[in-house]
């Protein structure tokens, strides 16, 4: 919830995934199954939930997929994070 206060959003969230991943931002939230987009997507789940506190409800209508669908995501999205060490804050 710190991070909230220092302004971050999603937007800001959607933002730092393409930065990191090396996209277009249209791409992070875009449907689609390519390897690309699903990282991405799951990054931005990882960050959202565990980073900034929102629930995966919140998110599955912001994506438009179920809530079960998110916390796979959450669960992809930490792998993703601790394999390439990337933190959505630079410490």
């Amino acid at each position: 919830y710190a991070l909230q206060a220092e302004g971050y959003d999603l937007d800001k969230v959607v933002e730092k995934v393409a930065e990191v991943l090396d996209i277009n931002p249209f791409e992070v939230l875009a449907p689609g199954k390519e390897r690309s987009r699903v990282q991405a997507r799951s990054l931005f789940c990882y960050w959202a939930v565990r980073k900034l506190g929102f629930s995966a409800t919140e998110l599955s209508k912001k994506l438009g997929i179920s809530q079960p669908s998110v916390s796979i995501s959450v669960k992809h999205g930490e792998k993703i994070a601790k394999t390439g060490q990337l933190e959505l804050v630079e410490e």
